[in-house]
C-alpha cells in the first residue's frame, strides 16, 4: 500500500495549486529512495482527522503542529525539520505567534487584556492555545484574568470571530497570519497585532518511524525540493524560503510551555 505524503498545515484553497506541486516533488523524491508514496488529500478543517492522519499507519511524511507532536505523536514519528518562512522565522526555523485583537478592542499590549474574550483554534494548538496562555502568563497569574476561551476550530475561524465581534483576542500562527494577509486581506483588515507568543520551533515536518528510508536521506530530499528552481514560484506563493533540519529534542521545551499556559488559560475537556 502506498504511503501518504501531506502538507496540511497551510493548505488554503488559494495555495492548493502550489501545495500540490510541492507535494508531487516530495513524492518523487520518496520514490527515488525506494519507498512507494502518494499525495494524501486531507480534511484540514477537522483536527481529529489530522491527528488520525499523523498517527496513522499509512502516514509517511506530513506537516504537523509542535504541540500534538509532543503530546501524542512522539512514539510514532520522527521530526525531519521545519520550513523557513519569509518574514516570519529566523535562520534556525524559530518563530513566534502573533497576538491579535479586534480593531475596536481597547488594548495595545497583552497586559491590557483583562476581561477580554479569547478564542482559540483548538486546545491542542501550540500557536493558538499554548502561545496565548504563555503570553498571558507573562503579565498575569490569575486564570480569571480573561474570560473562558471560545473554540473556533481553526485560525481562519478565530480571525472571523474577531471580525464578527464574538471574541476579542486570538493567538495566530505567524505563517498563517502572513499568508492570510496576502490571500484573504478582508479577514485581517482592521485587526491589530498587540504582542507575540514565545519563541518556538516552527511547525515540524514529520516522518513515520515505520519508514524504510533514513532520516538523513529524507532531510536531503526535502532540501532538494525546497531549492528546486522549477518550484521557485510555488515556494514564493506559499511563503517558504528554505528548510532546516531539526529533531524531536528541539520541541521538548514545548512541554514546559504547555504547563505554563495551563496556569492562566486552563484547558477544558
Amino acid at each position: 500500500m502506498p504511503h501518504s505524503v501531506s502538507l496540511p498545515m497551510y493548505d488554503f484553497a488559494e495555495l492548493q495549486t502550489a501545495t500540490r506541486a510541492v507535494l508531487g516533488a516530495i513524492v518523487t523524491e520518496v520514490r527515488k529512495l525506494g519507498d512507494d508514496a502518494q499525495v494524501c488529500e486531507t480534511d484540514v478543517s477537522n483536527h481529529a482527522a489530522l491527528l488520525a492522519l499523523w498517527g496513522g499507519d499509512e502516514m509517511y511524511i506530513s506537516h504537523s503542529c509542535g504541540q500534538p507532536y509532543m503530546e501524542k505523536l512522539q512514539k510514532n514519528v520522527d521530526v525531519l525539520g521545519t520550513f523557513l518562512w519569509r518574514d516570519v522565522s529566523d535562520s534556525r526555523g524559530n518563530y513566534r505567534s502573533v497576538i491579535v485583537v479586534r480593531g475596536d478592542f481597547p488594548a495595545s499590549q497583552p497586559g491590557e487584556l483583562g476581561g477580554a474574550q479569547p478564542v482559540i483554534n483548538n486546545p491542542q494548538s501550540l500557536s493558538g492555545w499554548c502561545s496565548l496562555g504563555v503570553a498571558l502568563s507573562e503579565v498575569f497569574s490569575d486564570a480569571n484574568f480573561v474570560r473562558p476561551y471560545l473554540v473556533s476550530g481553526g485560525h481562519v475561524g478565530s480571525l472571523q470571530m474577531l471580525q464578527d465581534g464574538v471574541a476579542d483576542v486570538a493567538s495566530i500562527d505567524a505563517a498563517t497570519y502572513q499568508i492570510l494577509s496576502r490571500v484573504r486581506p478582508n479577514l485581517v483588515r482592521g485587526l491589530r497585532v498587540i504582542g507575540s507568543g514565545p519563541l518556538v520551533p516552527a511547525t515540524p515536518l514529520i516522518a513515520s518511524k515505520a519508514r524504510k528510508s533514513q532520516l538523513a536521506d529524507l532531510r536531503a530530499a526535502l532540501h532538494r525540493v525546497v531549492a528546486d528552481p522549477h518550484l521557485a514560484d510555488e515556494m514564493a506563493a506559499i511563503g517558504i524560503v528554505g528548510f532546516v533540519d531539526r529533531d524531536g529534542a528541539d520541541y521538548e521545551m514545548v512541554g514546559d510551555l504547555i504547563a505554563l499556559a495551563e496556569t492562566v488559560l486552563p484547558r477544558r475537556g
